[in-house]
């Protein structure tokens, strides 16, 4: 185990590398602080919660942990209400992804909070460093949810490494067990990052039946496409978005230049699908994802498979 207490545990304060993704409202906080209370750090997602939402779910947390935690920003959809708030409460770590924020990390590191960047690229990797992150995500195009457009974890991972040293890089994209810790270590990575393996805990906020779509999904039946965000309306730079196939998607993936056009007649059966837990946004680690147990189990089970390849 005490190869894995790389060194961006002590720049985060945390035992293990292994990072919750703050995945919006999909979040809990229960599950960040379960997370936290393993060892990793769990975060709390800030989109789609006012300042008075997200000052409630920060109370509930540490209430519930005395460990390092999370917020989660959206850099090209920021609340600055709930950034101010963000700082002002002093939480731990700052984490931003889908834009450049180097006046941010700034005044992050000013209140003493450590930053955590996500980047999808080698390019945008090494801006971000430049401009003071302490950690580095690098998300291949396997994640869920939005996700770039280029690059796959296992190129962009050692290549983000070369770029940003000697700050401290962790995977995401494709992983959700102790095999993607430890190929993310053999990479360069001093940890991982995860969202769709956290969506399937007794603690994440469930949509419907949608843990029991993670259970039978396999990672081929994942689909990338602008669907989502055009028919929500959502601008978001740079990314498609990941989600489960469902009849939704069969039925318009092949008609983008539709999309658009149609938003308003199919976004209420996409709300409804959502809510049900049909539309599911996962990565293609979903197919590795067999059981819904407590955060706290899938950290120590991760950390023990990893510990035991690693030798």
């Amino acid at each position: 185990m005490s190869r894995l207490a790389t060194p961006v545990c002590e720049i985060l304060g945390i035992d293990v590398p292994i990072v919750q993704a703050g995945m919006s409202t999909y979040t809990s906080a229960e599950l960040v602080a379960a997370v936290s209370n393993a060892g990793g750090l769990g975060i709390i997602g800030a989109l789609g919660r006012n300042r008075d939402d997200l000052r409630d779910e920060i109370r509930r947390v540490r209430a519930l942990t005395s460990k390092p935690f999370g917020v989660n920003h959206v850099v090209c959809l920021v609340d600055d209400e709930c950034v101010e708030l963000t700082l002002a409460q002093r939480v731990p770590v700052l984490s931003l992804s889908w834009g450049r924020a180097a006046e941010l990390t700034a005044r992050a590191h000013e209140a003493r909070v450590k930053v955590i960047h996500q980047v999808t690229t080698p390019e945008e990797a090494g801006g971000t460093a430049a401009e003071g992150a302490d950690v580095i995500v690098a998300l291949g195009t396997e994640g869920g949810g939005h996700v770039g457009v280029t690059m796959s974890t296992m190129a962009l991972v050692p290549q983000t490494v070369d770029v940003v040293k000697p700050v401290p890089v962790l995977a995401a994209g494709g992983i959700a067990d102790g095999r993607g810790l430890a190929a993310a270590i053999m990479l360069g990575a001093q940890g991982v990052l995860m969202g769709t393996r956290f969506l399937a805990t007794i603690e994440a906020h469930g949509r419907g039946h949608s843990k029991d779509v993670l259970l039978n999904s396999l990672g081929s039946q994942t689909l990338a496409s602008k669907f989502y965000d055009d028919v929500m309306g959502n601008q978001w730079p740079g990314s498609v978005v990941r989600a489960v196939r469902n009849p939704i998607l069969e039925e318009w993936a092949r008609r983008p230049d539709e999309w658009v056009k149609v938003a308003d007649e199919v976004r209420p059966g996409l709300q409804s699908a959502i809510t049900n837990g049909d539309f599911l946004l996962a990565g293609e680690s979903v197919g590795l994802i067999h059981e819904i147990l407590p955060a706290g189990e899938v950290v120590k089970r991760i950390m023990e498979e990893a510990a035991a390849l690693l030798g």
